[in-house]
């Protein structure tokens, strides 16, 4: 069963979730799901016995597989788009997976503090997950262009969401805002219901009961009640994770945050500190 909760900071649930991985342990219910291996033409996979404990169900091997093969497809698109790029590794995607774009040596009150969840503040940091994800060589690539052939390669690989990177489109399971070079890999690796669906909607049998259990609804419902009263309407955490990417797209209008000036640049300022206030929020919420 894939019980890791996408969004990083979702600890409402921890405690109702694990009543209810304990009942259905002890009853030894759900089904095992299916999944399967890269599919270029982007049919439906071919179904495996078992579930891997991966992103989307896969196992580490298929993961791999999976990365090596989008960015074989990245690579190419981005050379007839006219840039340079070098293929990411399987390791160095899976350390930025890992990495959560958690800036090393802070405690999550630090980090929560001076961060907020590290979506728009450390968008461009050396300790971001998509930076991470690009893999050093990229980085400096991409850092040696001009500001103009910068937003140029950000659009060509990413679209017009430039945080929407395949190796966190890969760690949140769910490809919906990906575009560019990207988008055009994922299109022809992953298979239809695994690019239309969110880690929520892409849920086993168990994960599911999980969602629908009467504590975890509860939880939820709490939580939301809790973060509207303290000014922000959304319904649970995912929807924050969804809101401030599409904000930050909003202002970058594609261009590297951290090279904006004018009212773009005072936009992002405030986004970035209503995302920690948000994050404070959220916490105080949770518990």
């Amino acid at each position: 069963m894939n019980t890791k909760l996408r969004y990083p900071h979702a600890g409402i649930v921890a405690a109702a979730a694990l009543g209810v991985l304990l009942l259905v342990a002890a009853c030894g219910g759900g089904s095992s799901g299916t999944t399967g291996t890269p599919s270029i033409s982007g049919s439906a996979p071919t179904p495996n016995l078992e579930r891997g404990t991966a992103e989307f169900g896969l196992t580490e091997e298929e993961v791999a597989r999976r990365v090596d093969a989008v960015e074989a497809i990245v690579t190419t698109c981005m050379t007839d788009a006219g840039f340079e790029y070098v293929p990411v590794d399987p390791q160095t995607a899976r350390i930025a997976m890992d990495s959560d774009s958690k800036v090393s040596g802070t405690s999550p009150d630090q980090f929560r503090t001076e961060f907020g969840y590290g979506i728009t503040t450390l968008y461009a940091g050396a300790d971001s997950q998509a930076v991470l994800g690009a893999g050093e060589e990229n980085v400096r690539i991409r850092n040696a262009l001009s500001p103009a052939d910068r937003v140029a390669y950000n659009r060509a690989l990413y679209g017009e969401n430039p945080g929407a990177t395949f190796v966190v489109g890969l760690d949140e399971e769910t490809f919906s805002r990906t575009g560019g070079c990207t988008r055009t890999a994922v299109e022809q690796v992953f298979s239809p219901d695994e690019l239309g669906a969110s880690f929520v909607n892409y849920e086993d049998e168990q994960d599911a009961q999980i969602l629908a259990d009467p504590r975890v609804v509860d939880a939820y419902t709490n939580w939301s009640t809790c973060m509207r009263e303290a000014g922000y309407t959304y319904k649970d955490p995912l929807e924050i994770e969804a809101d401030l990417p599409a904000r930050l797209a909003s202002i970058a209008q594609g261009a590297d945050p951290e090279t904006l000036t004018g009212d773009a640049q005072a936009a992002l300022v405030a986004l970035r500190e209503e995302e920690k206030a948000i994050a404070a929020a959220d916490y105080d919420c949770e518990q």
